[in-house]
């Protein structure tokens, strides 16, 4: 999810994470409806809920990173990273109907927050999965059976044989084996936990690797490094002395009208308010920031030349997750709340004037996504 399963400085602040309250929002379950002034509820009892896209027919797919009820120690790593089994998920939303096309994919437990499945995509009958890295466990990943070995990758596969099983996706991309043989950034240990992606086209995808810092274009050609983006600038530790360089940890990416690629930032501990950047990117790497001033930015989606931004948190990550959806002011350090006072918000897609967000995304089965009236 974010640089706060990326790195053990930040084990403190993780374990904030969890005991989270969902939010509650009133309205029938529903995908469509008139204006309303207050979000709805589309879908309920979701295992740390992630991104999520809006598919043919109308559909809605989420990605659930799972459930931490299982856990045993990692061969190889820190003691407080633990293989949760197999409780990531996808599901799908079809009006009141709720159903997980694809099940079994690992789930990570580090100091409070599970890691896996984190984001996806369905194209006609093809559903492509992004199964988050062992962060700074990746280098154990070798030492985990079976299944175990999608942590780290992209997958697809196609709806009709749904629910799909891990043995049934296949491997397009491997950001974890891209970050151990190249670690970018230079960190050590290698770190990798692949967050959000966007189709290209039927064959690429652009991936960013929130542990890795990095922003990829990814397919069966293999993976090419687009950018990597530079730690922030000193802010003080609030657990002791000195100062401490927030990790940029990209979350999001997503097409622009001009084709550019806009990158969402969360940053690291210890998550400076107002300490986050919406990157600009071209295809040839030229980096810019596109709109300043933002905290904690988890997902992207444009409506038509406007962009919209989750904030997981507006304020201080360490008095609890109460956040928002901004719509984006180019080039601006303010930014209008569309909705604010949601709990833990995570995803976002949009389809016409609806807005649909993942809430209580740190929440083992009361996760849920809510639409909201962008009119």
């Amino acid at each position: 999810m974010s640089r706060t399963a990326l790195s053990r400085a930040t084990a403190a602040a993780a374990a904030a994470l969890m005991g989270l309250s969902l939010l509650a929002v009133a309205g029938a379950p529903a995908l469509a409806g008139p204006p309303s002034d207050e979000p709805v509820t589309v879908a309920t009892g979701l295992n740390n809920p992630r991104q999520l896209s809006v598919g043919p027919g109308h559909r809605l797919y989420v990605a659930e990173a799972g459930t931490a009820d299982s856990c045993t120690a990692i061969p190889g790593a820190p003691a407080e990273f633990q293989a949760c089994g197999f409780t990531g998920s996808v599901t799908e939303v079809r009006g009141d109907a709720q159903r997980r096309v694809v099940t079994g994919l690992p789930a990570l437990f580090f100091n409070g927050e599970v890691i896996g499945a984190s984001d996806v995509d369905v194209r006609g009958t093809r559903v492509s999965v992004l199964v988050g890295g062992l962060s700074g466990a990746t280098s154990a990943r070798a030492s985990l059976p079976g299944d175990y070995a999608t942590f780290g990758t992209l997958r697809t596969g196609d709806l009709r044989a749904a629910p799909l099983t891990p043995s049934q996706l296949e491997g397009v991309a491997d950001l974890a084996a891209f970050e151990l043989a190249n670690n970018p950034d230079g960190n050590q240990p290698p770190d990798s936990n692949a967050v959000g992606f966007t189709a290209l086209d039927g064959n690429r995808w652009a991936v960013t690797d929130a542990g890795g810092n990095t922003l990829l274009i990814v397919g069966r050609g293999g993976e090419r490094l687009v950018t990597t983006f530079p730690n922030g600038a000193p802010v003080p530790n609030p657990f002791g002395e000195g100062m401490v360089p927030p990790q940029a940890v990209p979350t999001d990416v997503a097409v622009g009208p001009d084709g550019a690629l806009y990158v969402s930032q969360l940053t690291g501990f210890p998550f400076p308010t107002g300490g986050s950047t919406i990157w600009r990117v071209t295809t040839g790497g030229q980096v810019s920031a596109y709109a300043t001033g933002l905290t904690m930015v988890t997902s992207l989606a444009w409506r038509g030349d406007t962009l919209y931004a989750v904030q997981l948190d507006d304020a201080n990550f360490f008095d609890g997750h109460v956040g928002s959806l901004r719509r984006i002011t180019p080039g601006g350090s303010s930014h209008e709340a569309v909705v604010d006072g949601l709990t833990a918000p995570y995803g976002l897609a949009i389809r016409g004037h609806d807005a649909y967000l993942t809430v209580g995304s740190v929440s083992a089965g009361s996760g849920s996504v809510i639409r909201v009236d962008l009119r």
